[in-house]
């Protein structure tokens, strides 16, 4: 599908298809808003001029799911990009931030962030702890999948050991300190895009642009990857310099959408193989298309918990688990998890 198309004409098409899902989806929730009225909102506060719109979709667009939404569509470009570069890595087909530990390690960088920061920063000091810390703590992920001798069933075990470990920790903390700066406990454990705004969307999509520029020109090292560290090594991969680069960049990405959408699962480990499936298994094509498979799968997750919710918020992470649990299954059934 796109495994002929260089890397600028898949981001170019995801962009496109990216955009038209964001303007639909911030028309659904419990107020209907059609594409038309969100395109004259959208149009009256970022043109010059102005252009006359309906006084009830102004500010539900502008103000409270055009925020959301974009945030939404960071997080998963974010996750997504993760997911692919971790499994491409690793050389494991079931990697994702979730399940490896990754997005708990940038927990801890959350919690310090909005307890120190909140006064200057609001919402972005989380998702700047977390985005510090994913990219520092990242090691810890690397350490763990060296201990794992490249298995990826004892990788995914010691990862949601690990990550379920100091989940618990970071939300034990939370509630005992009852800080109205720290998020609710279902933040840290489901997810949630309640507190979205203009600047998390913002801050996320810098943290994950950054993570994309800086894996992209790798790709041909990680595509050698496919081959075993050792053999990748002959061919003249710098594999320790590649690791230590790949995992920090990834880290700073998913690290960034944990501090702005908390715990949301599986959305890397699904965006990697459907970016696989679009654009083939060279990596410069891969890391963009599955940057934008996961928006796309977020920003539809995140419409589909608005739907199913009505007057009351799903949390984002209970649907990405609705749906990416089984596929997990699915791919540890079929055999999949040995390719």
């Amino acid at each position: 599908m796109l495994a002929d198309r260089s890397p600028i004409t898949i981001a170019a098409i995801g962009i496109a298809v990216t955009a038209v899902l964001v303007v639909v989806a911030v028309g659904v929730g419990n107020v209907w808003v059609s594409p038309t009225d969100t395109l004259a909102v959208l149009a009256d506060h970022l043109l010059p001029g102005h252009i006359d719109t309906s006084p009830v979709a102004d500010p539900i667009v502008w103000n409270i799911r055009m925020p959301r939404v974009m945030t939404a569509a960071a997080v998963g470009a974010a996750l997504g990009l993760a997911g692919v570069g971790i499994q491409g890595l690793h050389r494991n087909p079931v990697a994702d931030p979730y399940l490896v530990g990754l997005s708990s390690i940038a927990m801890v960088g959350v919690l310090v962030g909005a307890l120190v920061g909140w006064e200057s920063a609001g919402p972005v000091a989380g998702v700047i702890g977390g985005a510090f810390v994913g990219s520092v703590g990242s090691w810890v992920v690397a350490r763990v999948a060296a201990g794992t001798s490249g298995d990826p069933s004892r990788f995914i075990l010691a990862g949601i050991g690990l990550g379920s470990a100091i989940a618990g920790l970071v939300a034990g903390t939370a509630v005992a300190l009852n800080d109205p700066r720290v998020p609710d406990l279902p933040f840290w454990f489901v997810g949630s895009l309640a507190g979205a705004t203009w600047g998390t969307a913002l801050w996320v999509l810098i943290a994950a642009a950054v993570g994309l520029a800086a894996t992209v020109p790798l790709g041909p090292g990680l595509d050698m990857m496919s081959l075993g560290a050792a053999a990748a090594g002959h061919l003249g991969v710098d594999v320790r310099r590649l690791g230590v680069v790949v995992m920090a960049s990834l880290g700073l990405a998913a690290g960034g959408a944990v501090g702005a959408a908390g715990a949301v699962g599986f959305v890397g480990l699904a965006a990697g193989h459907g970016a696989r499936y679009l654009a083939g298994e060279h990596h410069r094509r891969t890391l963009v298309a599955g940057f934008f498979v996961g928006a796309i799968a977020v920003v539809l997750a995140d419409a589909l918990g608005r739907v199913i919710g009505g007057r009351f918020e799903i949390p984002i992470g209970l649907v990405t688990a609705v749906i990416g649990g089984p596929f997990l299954v699915w791919l540890i059934v079929s055999g999949r998890t040995a390719e």
